[in-house]
């Protein structure tokens, strides 16, 4: 069914699981814009946790939030009903655990159409999960936003115009931002008209947030990076980027080779960039399973052959070597040719530190 598209509108999408200890702050970030033509999309795959009664009581209080139930599919799936269910002019993503700073839909919205973009992308401050670290910082933050207020109640226009925007063609974007490892999804004001009928690729649990923008690069023609910071990413010990391994963390090598295929097929000077990241992905891989007790690594063979087949490949492109990161020089020549003396090594300095 299609839907009306309300001009102005921001649609921000929100997929949650089990976000109880989160879900009231971020969705209090969103109540808080000064830009106040949004709606909230929270997809809720069936959490456990008393989520759905908290966002449930939250948008009694305030009919810009709707909540959807699902049927826990994971959040690309989430993120796309999300897409398909929005009548927002513009589209953000926002993480459960996460929130946003009061201004940042007026401002990129701004940016947006000060620089005439297909999408805008800001920086963000990285925040944890201890709670006596957050309770002083968010006073700190508090007391600097009350300032921050005050001071540009005057005057908006002037204040925006003295954030550092960079605004770049596909080519530079791809070289300067995307393959510099500035592939999340969220902290970006999309057009809705750019993003289409792109959609999250389901079959991916890590790297969707990249893939989505590399499918998104044959829409975009000009793309704004400001250095004002108005996304809060908080360090979630819980997050999946920082748990054991498991086969899905396959996917990080998964996700980076389809978007080396969009890399050299489009964008062919940039290839050394991306054999790079996709040797790194390999190391990366490789060192989660290298934690593991002795009897759990010798489980995944067929995944440490693959990590290291990924980085001789990889590194058998000319330059490639050359875009690696300092120290992994010494690594991917290690693991190339003794992968399970490196996966031993680095295991032993994991449990050192």
């Amino acid at each position: 069914m299609s839907r009306k598209i309300t001009e102005g509108k921001v649609s921000v999408i929100i997929p949650v699981y089990n976000g109880a200890a989160w879900i009231e702050e971020c969705l209090e970030s969103v109540l808080s814009q000064t830009w106040e033509n949004f709606e909230v999309l929270v997809l809720d795959d069936h959490s456990t946790d008393g989520t759905t009664q908290i966002v449930q009581e939250t948008a009694r209080k305030d009919r810009r939030i709707q909540l959807i139930l699902r049927n826990g599919k994971g959040v690309s799936a989430a993120r796309n009903q999300g897409i398909e269910q929005s009548v927002g002019e513009y589209i953000t993503f926002l993480d459960a655990d996460d929130k946003l700073d009061d201004r940042m839909l007026e401002r990129m919205i701004w940016f947006l159409k000060e620089e005439g973009s297909d999408m805008v992308s800001c920086g963000y401050h990285k925040w944890t999960s201890n709670l006596k670290e957050d309770k002083e910082s968010q006073c700190r933050a508090d007391k600097q936003g009350e300032a921050y207020r005050q001071d540009i109640s005057e005057n908006i226009v002037e204040h925006n115009r003295k954030e550092n925007v960079r605004t770049v063609d596909k080519q530079d974007y791809v070289s300067d931002y995307f393959l510099c490892r500035h592939t999340h999804c969220w902290g970006v004001l999309y057009k809705r008209s750019v993003i289409g009928e792109v959609r999250f690729r389901e079959d991916l649990t890590i790297g969707e947030d990249m893939m989505f923008l590399a499918d998104l690069l044959p829409k975009l023609s000009r793309i704004s990076i400001t250095d004002y910071k108005g996304y809060y990413y908080r360090i979630n010990e819980a997050g999946v980027t920082l748990r054991p391994f498991v086969p899905a963390y396959m996917d990080e090598i998964k996700s980076w080779k389809l978007a080396s295929e969009i890399i050299r097929r489009d964008y062919p000077k940039c290839r050394p960039q991306v054999e790079g990241i996709l040797a790194v992905s390999g190391i990366l891989v490789a060192g989660k399973i290298a934690v593991l007790p002795d009897k759990d690594r010798k489980k995944y063979v067929i995944y440490v052959k693959e990590c290291q087949k990924t980085v001789k490949d990889a590194l058998k492109v000319p330059g490639a070597r050359k875009n690696l990161p300092a120290g992994y020089g010494i690594k991917t020549i290690i693991f190339m040719y003794c992968p399970w003396l490196y996966l031993k090594m680095y295991h032993l300095w994991k449990r050192r530190n």
